[in-house]
């Protein structure tokens, strides 16, 4: 019975746990005919994809997001609050019914994953049905996290998170962190991965480092998302309230100078295992996918497969000339705001525009 919920309020954790169900799952070479998402989905379209079969070799993954179904609405009634005529089953019962039946007759080779932003509310009817056909509830509530206070599970998902990125990060450095961003798990990762890539080649993350690279609301990591994947608009507001934020600029170009050079070497790792495999007639230039990407340069970059994957995703449409001729421009902007002749704000803007 291949069904799995994914619920709870920690979207950073439900997002991640997704992917790796989908990297395991799915056949690359058949994801684009076997992958499907609906959001807000109601049961007649749960029922309809019950019904599916994959196209081909491989499984069948459709993803349910933002799914509501099973907790009580916002209104405060549920699914099981209609009313019946005398004599005759509801439109919900028998719609109950009908998904009872489909869930018992799932393809083995279909998987329906329920992406839940909700507790799972075992009370409700339809609950009860999915708890009859499900292969797995995995929940993923919010860690609770008090201003002032150490809290153990927070200390160990962070570490973990670090460890990801191959360094330690220490506990007065975590809860700076779980304090300044409130506890959001997304916030925190973002902050570790940013802070593990100024610290090169050191591996601890001490609360010193954190507090210069993550003042309250700052995220540079997030700025440079944004630009290396084209959005101008984030980016330039993005700046302004950067910068109100730091004293100077200067942790900002160190993290900006840091985090392109390592793009570089893994753009031109990647064009170089690109130039060598074998192209047919009429083709020009071939392309791996980027897991595929990952795992043939593992052994020359050595970083984590999985830290290696989310930069690759990144740089994968930028052009590497892009990337060097940023790099040289980086160098002059910010030998000219150590210098005194650019102000800081105008040579980041400068920098991001293009």
């Amino acid at each position: 019975m291949p069904t799995i919920i994914l619920s709870g309020d920690e979207e950073l954790l439900i997002s991640e746990r997704l992917e790796v169900l989908k990297e395991k799952l799915l056949d690359p070479a058949w994801a684009s005919f076997n992958f499907s998402r609906i959001s807000h989905p109601d049961l007649k379209e749960v029922i309809d994809g019950a019904a599916a079969v994959p196209f081909g070799p491989g499984n069948k993954v459709i993803v349910f997001d933002n799914c509501d179904l099973f907790t009580k609405k916002r209104s405060g009634k549920s699914d099981d609050d209609s009313s019946s005529s005398k004599g005759s089953k509801s439109k919900s019962e028998k719609l109950l019914d009908d998904l009872d039946k489909a869930l018992a007759h799932l393809a083995p080779n279909t998987y329906l994953i329920f992406s839940c932003p909700f507790n799972f509310d075992k009370t409700l009817k339809v609950s009860k049905i999915f708890e009859k056909h499900v292969e797995a509830i995995e929940n993923f509530e919010k860690i609770k996290y008090w201003p002032g206070s150490t809290n153990s599970e927070m200390l160990n998902w962070a570490r973990k998170r670090a460890h990801k990125f191959g360094v330690v990060i220490e506990d007065d450095a975590i809860d700076y962190l779980a304090e300044s961003t409130e506890a959001n798990l997304r916030m925190i990762a973002k902050e570790i991965e940013k802070t593990a890539t100024y610290i090169l080649p050191e591996k601890t993350i001490t609360l010193e480092i954190i507090s210069q690279m993550s003042p309250h609301f700052s995220n540079v990591f997030a700025l440079l998302d944004h630009w290396i994947s084209g959005d101008r608009k984030q980016v330039l507001s993005g700046i302004q309230e950067l910068l109100s934020k730091q004293q100077s600029a200067i942790p900002v170009f160190a993290v900006v100078q840091t985090t392109i050079t390592k793009w570089l070497s893994i753009k031109t790792a990647a064009e170089r295992v690109l130039a060598s495999l074998p192209a047919g007639r009429g083709i020009q230039r071939r392309e791996l996918p980027v897991s595929d990407m990952a795992k043939r340069l593992q052994s020359e970059i050595k970083m984590n497969p999985w830290v290696l994957k989310m930069d690759l995703e990144r740089v994968h449409k930028v052009e590497l000339e892009y990337l060097v001729k940023k790099k040289q421009e980086l160098t002059r902007l910010e030998k000219s705001v150590k210098t005194g002749l650019l102000p800081d704000v105008h040579a980041l803007s400068i920098f991001f525009s293009s």
